[in-house]
């Protein structure tokens, strides 16, 4: 009985891991946080991008409910469209802040027939790098609407 007694003592001293097996875990969970790190990485800027990209079309829509309540004219700063069209000008959700910029007139990006009514609209630097999106993307103006890449 007492040979019973003390394996049983033997089985309680020993550890639950030993120190291979943490090893092994350790190398386990390292290989899988870098695997799935960049990928949640690229979802969430993904989906930014494409907040993003909605921003710019509420802004392109109050720009032409600008137009259509002024004869067909663009405002000349985002400024004139708030309060009326939009609560305020919208931030990009990658920067946390308003990083959208807005050129009007002739000599603008993409206005190559020079139209005197025309805006361009874009998310000035680089927040959607994580997503390989150039710099100021996304665009968006009043001829093409939404700009891909």
């Amino acid at each position: 009985m007492k040979e019973h007694d003390k394996s049983r003592e033997e089985k309680e001293k020993r550890p639950f891991f030993t120190p291979l097996s943490l090893l092994i875990l350790l190398v386990v969970c390292a290989a899988m946080a870098a695997t799935l790190i960049p990928n949640f990485i690229r979802a969430r800027g993904g989906g930014n991008l494409t907040h993003c990209k909605s921003e710019l079309k509420k802004i392109g829509t109050a720009m032409e409910m600008y137009s259509t309540d002024y004869s067909g004219k663009y405002p000349t700063s985002m400024a004139l469209l708030t309060p009326k069209y939009l609560k305020t000008i919208p931030e990009c959700p990658a920067a946390g802040r308003v990083t959208y910029v807005a050129t009007f007139g002739e000599g603008v990006a993409y206005n190559t027939h020079n139209f005197k009514d025309y805006y361009f609209i874009e998310c000035r630097g680089d927040h959607h790098a994580t997503v390989s999106v150039p710099e100021n993307y996304p665009q968006y103006d009043g001829i093409q609407g939404l700009i891909e890449r």
